[in-house]
């Protein structure tokens, strides 16, 4: 039992991107201590385990668990912003449990990964064009054409098997992702973000699910990445030309701007027809050469003036967020594995991370939902 203490001690740590010398510190114990804890040579007494399964966000019943899983992520934010351990934690968290509803539901596997479109050394020293090609392929794998707007990306990228999971943080991260083969591609969005953010947000992550998948392999569990990394420009494009594709945006702008001077109304009329952030369409605008470099500061000048920082020109409402939520699948699998008699409600608390008060007043209100109907 120590030995897995240890290691699970271990994995949590790294996961939470602390180093043995910073963790021992605020357990109060010397590095050599917590190595030879972690190495299962000696036991942690209760009163260190409760303080390490604070300051790393874990329950303590994870320290006891047998069976290894540590989901490899990717992340990325403002800055040198790394995401917090608390949200690695939670996301770990989600990525399990959605997998474990899955198999207590029977529909584990029943959805296939996005395909791998693996970028080479040499795609990503050209960070400008392998991008764009995947983001056409994908499209075209999807249903749509070269033209529509996404209604719900959200909605969109669940049903291709990806876990989603929004979780509220103050640092300037924008998203977590991770893949694993048992669990899949999932992706973790800063809730306490815009709704564009987050949208663009998530086709960065996607990107990089798509592109990178080799990257989320690596013995390291977690790796930020520089938002000027080659992998960050190519996920960047990815996402610009997925969520706003240019023969749409070249067809909206003459069928409904036309070619006098682009103003900050018809940024608002194609940031709601595409769902994406005017800052995102002014540069869309002006790489699909539909606006000058001039025009394109100008508008972002004006933008600066009338707007504070961090929010939206007009910003898109939050019913979008609601209405996927409302019908995610998660929820689904939590509502029918409680409807169904199929997890006992402490389990059902554990899935979803809240105390079993919550969970019966939650089930209670799916029950009478069900009853109306």
């Amino acid at each position: 039992m120590n030995e897995v203490i240890g290691r699970n001690l271990k994995k949590a740590r790294e996961s939470a991107g602390l180093s043995q010398e910073e963790l021992a510190e605020l357990l109060g114990v010397s590095r050599a201590t917590l190595s030879a804890i972690e190495n299962g040579h000696i036991a942690i007494d209760s009163g260190k385990l409760l303080a390490a399964a604070r300051v790393l966000g874990r329950p303590v019943s994870e320290f006891f668990a047998e069976e290894e899983g540590a989901v490899a992520l990717l992340y990325r934010g403002a800055a040198e912003a790394t995401a917090p351990p608390a949200a690695r934690s939670a996301f770990e968290r989600f990525s399990k449990a959605y997998r474990e509803l899955e198999e207590i539901v029977g529909v584990a596997d029943s959805q296939l990964p996005p395909p791998d479109y693996s970028a080479s050394l040499g795609a990503e020293s050209r960070p400008d064009s392998f991008p764009l090609q995947v983001a056409a392929s994908e499209r075209q794998r999807l249903g749509l054409n070269d033209r529509d707007p996404i209604a719900n990306t959200f909605q969109l990228l669940e049903e291709q098997g990806v876990r989603i999971f929004r979780f509220r943080m103050e640092e300037e991260v924008f998203g977590v992702s991770a893949f694993s083969p048992k669990y899949g591609p999932c992706i973790l969005v800063n809730a306490a973000n815009t709704v564009e953010r987050q949208i663009f947000t998530l086709g960065h992550e996607y990107g990089h699910l798509l592109m990178h998948r080799r990257y989320y392999q690596s013995s390291a569990p977690s790796a930020s990445l520089d938002k000027e990394h080659p992998m960050e420009l190519m996920a960047n494009e990815f996402a610009a030309h997925f969520l706003v594709p240019t023969a749409g945006l070249r067809q909206t702008f003459a069928r409904d701007i036309g070619g006098k001077k682009v103003g900050l109304e018809d940024l608002v009329f194609l940031k709601r027809y595409f769902k994406v952030s005017a800052q995102m369409l002014v540069r869309r605008l002006r790489d699909s050469g539909l606006i000058s470099k001039l025009e394109a500061d100008d508008l972002n000048a004006e933008m600066e003036k009338r707007v504070p920082a961090k929010q939206e020109l007009v910003p898109l409402g939050e019913d979008l967020l609601r209405d996927w939520t409302a019908a995610s699948r998660f929820t689904h699998l939590a509502r029918k594995a409680a409807l169904e008699d199929m997890v006992a409600l402490g389990k059902l608390a554990e899935l979803m991370n809240r105390n079993v008060v919550e969970i019966r007043k939650q089930v209670q209100g799916w029950r009478q939902e069900v009853t109306l109907v």
